[in-house]
């Protein structure tokens, strides 16, 4: 046979060594492509799970809103109290108002021109923001801040004394119920309903026997025992137009009509003689012209606990 001549029903077959090469290359392009396509969806999958992870889902109704600016109505002294709205340096200070409850930092006027700031004002459950004044702060508005970037200032301002002035202050008024007491609920109130009449004073419980003080100097006024009232005593504030009234005390009062006081004088023991149905001391505060003599009783609840606060 000669070399160029088929055989007769023989194709021309490459060589087994070529089909395995070529087998192989097609395998592998193949492979290659199909990593490449794998590889392409495998990052574009972790592309967008990446994205997915690095912008948070939008919460429900289309995100988190900010509540309205906060709002300061009162701002008042609980403690080391010169005033009502008057403290000194590490005073606790009660702040009311309205969208108060994200508050994150509470400052004052400074006295280098910055603000000094309390970092960590707390809130309670009511909505009131309590906070202390902090080294460096001087009178005027108290501002606000809440977590998302909102503040305002208190339309009146807190005052910021002196030691002195609040050892003076001190001096000048005390509370009267020297021992644990509360004031009660709604019927222990000023103006609260009585039989024929109402409350013309604010009931401070608190155990038989407790020592009674003189609230502010004066001259006693009266000294008496009154079905309702039980064993009472009344003194005329010196240079206030205030008189005070202290009821239902365990025993008559040693104190005489005419007598001169001073403060933190001991008026006698709360009791539970008169109309009563319980310990308790019933105070009542006067002005004007003082009581039955012209004058008229206010609620003294809110002196009551500015001088508890301090007391």
């Amino acid at each position: 046979m000669g070399r160029g001549t088929l055989h007769p029903g023989n194709a021309w077959r490459p060589p087994l060594l070529a089909v395995a090469v070529l087998l192989a290359s097609g395998a592998a392009a193949t492979t290659s492509a199909w990593g490449q396509e794998s590889a392409a969806v495998t990052s574009s999958t972790e592309t967008a799970s990446t994205s997915a992870e690095a912008v948070p889902a939008a919460a429900p109704g289309g995100g988190t809103v900010a509540p309205g600016n906060p709002q300061v109505s009162a701002v008042s002294c609980l403690s080391r109290c010169i005033g009502p709205a008057t403290g000194i340096v590490r005073s606790r200070v009660r702040i009311t108002g309205s969208e108060l409850g994200n508050t994150v930092l509470v400052s004052f006027p400074g006295a280098t021109g910055k603000r000094a700031k309390d970092r960590s004002p707390v809130v309670k459950p009511s909505g009131a923001v309590l906070t202390k004044v902090p080294a460096e702060a001087t009178s005027g508005p108290i501002r606000v801040a809440d977590s998302f970037g909102q503040f305002n200032d208190s339309a009146a301002s807190f005052g910021v004394g002196t030691k002195a002035q609040l050892r003076a202050a001190r001096l000048g008024f005390l509370f009267p119920v020297r021992g644990p007491h509360s004031f009660g609920g709604a019927e222990a109130r000023f103006g609260a309903p009585r039989d024929g009449h109402t409350h013309q004073g604010q009931d401070v419980l608190a155990a038989c026997g407790t020592i009674l003080a003189v609230v502010h100097g004066g001259v006693v006024k009266a000294n008496g025992f009154q079905a309702a009232a039980g064993n009472y005593v009344v003194i005329d504030g010196a240079d206030v137009k205030q008189d005070y009234a202290y009821m239902h005390l365990q025993a008559p009062s040693p104190l005489v009509i005419g007598q001169a006081v001073t403060t933190g004088q001991k008026v006698g023991k709360v009791g539970t003689t008169g109309h009563s149905t319980g310990c308790h001391l019933h105070f009542e505060l006067w002005v004007g012209a003082g009581w039955y003599t012209g004058g008229g009783p206010i609620d003294p609840l809110p002196l009551l606990q500015y001088w508890d606060s301090y007391s």
